[in-house]
């Protein structure tokens, strides 16, 4: 334990090349000697210490006898503070190793447009694998996925540790992987210490993630632009929804896969509601946010099923039979996950069923981002290591390790951005694919935090600012150099993409990590607490210190992490129906807290369903379960069930129920919920709502507040142009307010009972002030009022 403020001391090497060993000492005095520093590689054969050469205070580079660079070191040095041991990183000799030649396999351009070529440019694939420790590389090819091998190659080096290989014939269809063959010691886990063969990190197509992948050519052509082209960001208006969820209740023939359940037109429920992509489209958002889309782990059927096919909390929670996922645990990034696809396609024809999901969307003028996990890969989930891609063919290179070559990081294993050029292009690749292939229009990153700054920028810089990015700015790495590193740490304040503002998240309806009790506060201004007022005052103009436009931050309510808006807002809160919005909702509340969102400055996201009151009730509480509820059954891997405030791998809870569209009875209003939101998406997306949709720097006063004795009271006047009541409190009140004059009319009303939003008339039962200006607005109790000068 350390006082704050004192620095511990601590040895940081790195190898140099054959011969040199760079290193830094802190919290204590640099030895100047030689002699005091000591180098063995992992295995205990000494490596001698020829000479010092200083640089910098803290620092100074070692020369040494011949050492193999591709070996695990150790270096330590006696300081006055005593003996201190570091690994000697690989950073080194790495972080200026490039290379822009295609990764992956692709066909070759041998002839170089020579149509007499003897090869011919269609019969031969370019086989190429980045493994920089590696001192040889074979490629096995099979006629299927489970067949045995026809054919391999070994693969020989190039420049930037890039291995690589011709192979004549048609490929594409053909089945592959690696054996990749390098050194001992800690940290590594080759071919020749593992007996397993590794997949392509750059795969086209992968077959659930285990095992071999597909050589594959795509042969359509990208999606058509967005309609009406790309939303800037100040204009984003985004529906966060996974694939599963939103296809399982479509009303599709048996079979019909995600992808291309989601692009189907014309599909209504039974009250003949709209349903699937029409649905989205009524809505009126601008921009769908698909939860992860690249390939994820699933464990295996068969284990699975011989572990849960009996089990009744599995069976209720719809994952007896596979292993549901949300997808936040990417296995390979360059392929499309491939249970999305539909029975009877082939393995890789979900690229093209994405395809065809972007262009329908587009079609109907709704840009496609899409939500990508860079931070973290599949390969150490439920802490059980898999030998997939990265981890054998070298994690040294590819994941922040401790000095002994174990993983680091919260979600198992942290892929290491920072001084590894091809893990940037790893990054760059495969978002530029989604893009260019695709027609993707932009990034949700998760945990973005842990991928450095500098690179992020880069990402932004390279492909193009018009391309959409946002991301969570939280949960930071556990390597202490990258934390310690403001080139690379970042937060709100230097973020170098648009953030999650949580704090107007917490102000508009409390924040998810607080007990959802009985009291205000833990609803936040939405949900009757006056201390929050200012706060969501703060929310609707993102008027934060770290925030230099509303650009910089994204607001939202409740999104696919924690619960949903619906169970916070649940009527019953003890008892069988405790935080079950399925039995109830506390619906003005609700609708308060959209208002806050819709009429605030900047980019919006909404969590999916939200605007139907969908509730995930069929999850447990986390009383239920004590927190994470370990289910050890399967021989693969631990499974975690974390009950309602995270229902990651809960299928059944997170369904969209369609047949709740337009249902005006029962203990819940869907239809008129989805009208508020409806209207005011639409009000916000109008030409008046041009007031919200602000990205350069505000002028002073462009949101001007209005008070009410009541601290549950407050209206506001946005650009002078709209001007909205909200009143938490018990009682009827009348807002004394300073508005221009002109043409003022009501277009949205709320009350404790009901709802109705009129853009294109005014709301019965209220006042146009026409020739003047209003000096009063009058809510209603847990109401809403929005009035509009034309």
């Amino acid at each position: 334990m350390y006082r704050f403020g004192e620095v511990p001391t601590r040895l940081v090497a790195e190898l140099r090349g054959e011969n040199a060993v760079w290193v830094r000492v802190e919290g204590a005095a640099r030895p100047l000697a030689a002699e005091a520093y000591r180098v063995e590689r992992w295995d205990g054969e000494p490596v001698a210490v020829t000479g010092l050469t200083p640089h910098e205070a803290e620092t100074a580079l070692l020369t040494s006898a011949p050492l193999d660079p591709d070996q695990v070191h150790y270096v330590e040095a006696d300081t006055e503070a005593g003996t201190v041991r570091a690994m000697a990183r690989f950073d080194g000799l790495w972080r200026d190793v490039a290379s822009d030649v295609p990764l992956g396999v692709a066909p070759s351009d041998c002839c170089g447009g020579n149509p007499d070529c003897a090869i011919g440019c269609a019969s031969a694939h370019d086989v190429r694998l980045f493994a920089p420790r590696a001192d040889s590389v074979v490629v096995h090819l099979y006629e299927s996925r489970t067949g045995p091998e026809v054919a391999r190659h070994a693969l020989s080096p190039r420049q930037g540790s890039v291995w690589h290989a011709r192979v004549r014939g048609d490929l594409p269809g053909t089945w592959y992987d690696f054996s990749v063959y390098g050194p001992g010691g800690p940290g590594s886990a080759f071919t020749n210490q593992t007996g397993e063969t590794v997949s392509d990190p750059y795969a086209l197509v992968s077959d659930d993630s285990w095992g071999r992948a597909r050589i594959w050519r795509d042969d359509f052509e990208p999606p058509q632009p967005v309609a009406g082209g790309r939303p800037a960001m100040e204009d984003v208006v985004a529906w966060e929804v996974h694939l599963q969820d939103a296809t399982d209740e479509l009303p599709v023939p048996e079979g019909v896969g995600p992808l291309e359940a989601f692009a189907i037109p014309g599909l209504t429920n039974s009250r003949g509601e709209p349903v699937g992509i029409d649905y989205v489209e009524r809505l009126g958002v601008n921009v769908v946010h698909l939860m992860p889309v690249q390939e994820f782990l699933h464990y295996p059927d068969d284990a699975w099923q011989a572990a849960f096919a009996d089990d009744p909390f599995m069976q209720e929670q719809g994952i007896a039979k596979e292993n549901y996922q949300w997808g936040y645990r990417t296995t390979h990034a360059l392929a499309i996950e491939s249970r999305f696809r539909s029975e009877g396609d082939e393995p890789g024809h979900e690229r093209e069923r994405l395809r065809d999901l972007v262009d329908a969307f587009h079609e109907r003028g709704i840009a496609v981002v899409v939500d990508v996990v860079f931070n973290h890969t599949g390969e150490n989930m439920e802490g059980v290591e898999q030998l997939l891609t990265f981890n054998g063919i070298d994690k040294w290179y590819y994941y922040r390790l401790d000095d002994d070559g174990n993983h680091i990081g919260a979600f198992g294993n942290e892929v290491k951005s920072e001084n590894r050029p091809f893990v940037q292009r790893w990054l760059l690749d495969q978002l530029r694919q989604l893009v260019e292939v695709f027609g993707i229009d932009g990034f949700r990153i998760d945990l973005a935090g842990q991928t450095d700054e500098q690179t992020l920028r880069w990402l932004q810089a390279e492909l193009g600012e018009d391309v959409l990015i946002y991301g969570e700015p939280w949960i930071g790495s556990n390597d202490p150099d990258y934390e310690a590193n403001p080139s690379w740490d970042w937060y709100k304040a230097d973020s170098p993409i648009t953030f999650f503002q949580d704090e107007a998240r917490n102000a508009f309806k409390g924040s998810p990590l607080d007990d959802p009790t009985p009291a205000p506060s833990s609803r936040g201004f939405a949900g009757g607490d006056p201390e929050a007022r200012e706060a969501a005052l703060v929310g609707v103009a993102n008027a934060y210190p770290e925030e230099p436009t509303p650009n910089a931050g994204i607001n939202y309510l409740d999104i696919h992490d924690n619960w949903a808006l619906a169970d916070r807002f649940a009527s019953c809160q003890t008892g069988d129906c405790a935080w079950d919005g399925r039995e109830g909702v506390r619906a003005a509340e609700m609708r308060i807290a959209a208002t806050l969102l819709l009429t605030s400055l900047g980019p919006v996201v909404m969590h999916g369903g939200t605007e139907i009151a969908r509730s995930k009730g069929l999850a447990s509480l986390p009383g239920e379960i004590d927190g994470e509820w370990e289910r050890t059954e399967m021989a693969v891997a631990p499974i975690y069930i974390k009950g309602r405030g995270d229902t990651y791998n809960l299928r059944a809870a997170n369904a969209f129920l369609w047949e709740t569209v337009g249902n005006r009875e029962g203990p819940v209003d869907h239809a008129e919920m989805f009208d508020w939101w409806e209207g005011l998406i639409a009000l916000r997306l109008s030409e008046a709502g041009e007031v919200f949709r602000v990205g350069e720097a505000v002028p002073e006063g462009w949101v001007r507040p209005f008070y009410g004795e009541d601290g549950r009271v407050l209206a506001y006047l946005v650009g002078g142009r709209v001007l909205v009541g909200i009143n938490g409190g018990d009682q009827r009140v009348q807002i004394e307010v300073d508005a221009p004059d002109g043409s003022w009319r009501t277009v949205a009303r709320s009350t404790a009972e009901d709802a109705i939003v009129a853009l294109d008339g005014e709301v019965p039962d209220t006042v146009s002030v026409v020739g003047g200006s209003p000096t009063s607005v009058v809510v209603e109790p847990k109401g809403v009022v929005v009035m509009v000068r034309e």
